[in-house]
């Protein structure tokens, strides 16, 4: 898999994603992930439940040639996917699970274009810090080339433009405050929660979305504890 910087990939997801919406991309506010996988990469996308134990197992892009096991009709069985196909657990359909959904979605298609050849069958994997891994699991899970994927993920579901069109629908010109290096002030901490909404995606991913695209302005940590009152 060619090798990016983080900038690169921000940038890529970007580019992709406004290739995708076109003229609409200076008012969108939540990523279309569904759309841009099936209709702009052209992946098709299937919802199958997973057999086994692997309960961290949440999606799967296929190479054409490594089986899937499924539950089908009541039963476990053994299922080669055309190459391309994205197959994402069936309970991540729930209302709830939305977010969860939209990510292993993502991620699955940042595979597709990071590595457009799809030399092997990747998962995307929940760590389980109760379950034992093998070190071949391990390395897989943490490798350079996942954590590449996920940044890519999440420059296709909160690509800079599509911050920014947030950050201006809660009057934001520029970037969050924040105190130290975690506190944000009450009236802020409900901005990002509503604009994490607004995007689909969950508070601390949001937050993390908004360091890696550098939108937050870090202020001495005093100057919070001097807005509170007390006497130190």
């Amino acid at each position: 898999m060619t090798m990016f910087t983080y900038e690169e990939i921000d940038e890529l997801g970007d580019g992709l994603m406004r290739s995708y919406l076109g003229d609409k991309a200076g008012s969108v506010l939540r990523a279309d992930i569904e759309g841009f996988t099936e209709n702009y990469l052209r992946l098709p996308v299937e919802y199958y439940s997973f057999a086994g134990n692997d309960l961290d197992k949440l999606g799967f892009i296929s190479d054409g040639v490594t089986p899937l096991w499924i539950n089908m009709s009541g039963r476990t069985v053994q299922q080669i996917f055309p190459k391309g196909t994205i197959v994402i657990e069936k309970a991540l359909c729930h209302e709830n699970e939305s977010g969860r959904r939209r990510f292993t979605l993502s991620h699955e298609s940042a595979h597709f274009i990071l590595d457009k050849t799809l030399s092997q069958a990747k998962f995307h994997r929940e760590f389980d810090s109760e379950r034992g891994y093998s070190p071949d699991e391990l390395k897989d899970l943490f490798d350079i080339r996942e954590t590449q994927v996920d940044r890519m993920g999440a420059a296709l579901l909160m690509p800079r433009f599509m911050v920014e069109n947030v950050l201006e629908s809660e009057g934001i010109d520029s970037r969050i405050q924040m105190f130290g290096n975690g506190i944000l002030q009450a009236e802020d901490k409900l901005k990002v929660k509503r604009m994490a909404c607004r995007m689909g995606v969950s508070f601390t991913s949001f937050l993390i979305r908004l360091r890696e695209l550098k939108l937050i302005e870090y202020r001495p940590l005093n100057e919070y504890i001097a807005g509170m009152g007390i006497n130190v």
